[in-house]
């Protein structure tokens, strides 16, 4: 994942000469196929089971609503602001994600595969019991986060902060949290399993794991 080529520009996307303009009208049209989502607005709209491949979206507001079981193929977002909408049990699958904010949504049981998330901020996002492979979080900011009894593959976290994340049943597997710049949880300490830390990052979560594993640390 570390050596993927993240497209920063529309212009970088290799379908960029066949992206169609957005219209109103056309929102309720499945799949949304080559569509370009620029600078709208949607407010406590339904698109439960909407398919977007090889589409991009950029400077959009989704306010509410209900996004759940969409299939998100080889999606380019810039600039979205997600806030309190339902994308549980949503599918990712080769896209990338930048300078987007995700604010309270449901992103339980979602299947998130080879997908780069790069600064982007994650505020009370529910990604229980959801399956990851394959995914980056660079320079990222996750704050509240719930990935509770998720399945992690093959997840890093280059220059980003962990602010009280929740593990608890998590199942991590070659999980790199070494390139994270803070690194604090809430709980599920015992799912750490599976995941490589520093030293650094392992002497301040000491403290806190001692709490959480029930060792008594003293002198005397």
């Amino acid at each position: 994942m570390n050596d993927r080529t993240v497209p920063t520009a529309l212009s970088d996307l290799p379908y960029a000469q066949d992206l169609r303009p957005f219209t109103m009208d056309q929102l309720h049209e499945d799949p949304h196929d080559v569509v370009h989502f620029d600078g709208d607005t949607f407010e406590g709209i339904n698109l439960t089971g909407a398919r977007f491949i090889e589409s991009a979206f950029t400077g959009t507001r989704w306010e509410g609503g209900a996004m759940r079981r969409c299939r998100f193929t080889d999606v380019w977002m810039h600039t979205v602001r997600m806030s309190g909408t339902d994308i549980a049990e949503c599918t990712w699958l080769d896209s990338h994600v930048l300078a987007s904010l995700f604010a309270a949504t449901a992103s339980f049981g979602c299947d998130i595969q080879r997908v780069v998330f790069s600064s982007c901020k994650f505020n009370g996002v529910n990604f229980r019991t959801s399956r990851m492979v394959d995914v980056l979080f660079q320079d990222c900011v996750l704050t509240d986060v719930d990935f509770g009894a998720a399945s992690l593959t093959r997840i890093a976290f280059p220059g980003s902060s962990l602010r009280g994340v929740n593990l608890t049943r998590a199942r991590l597997r070659e999980v790199d949290l070494r390139g994270a710049s803070e690194l604090d949880l809430a709980s599920g300490f015992d799912s750490l399993a599976g995941a490589v830390i520093g030293q650094a990052q392992l002497l301040a979560l000491a403290p806190a794991l001692a709490a959480n594993t029930g060792i008594t640390v003293t002198d005397h």
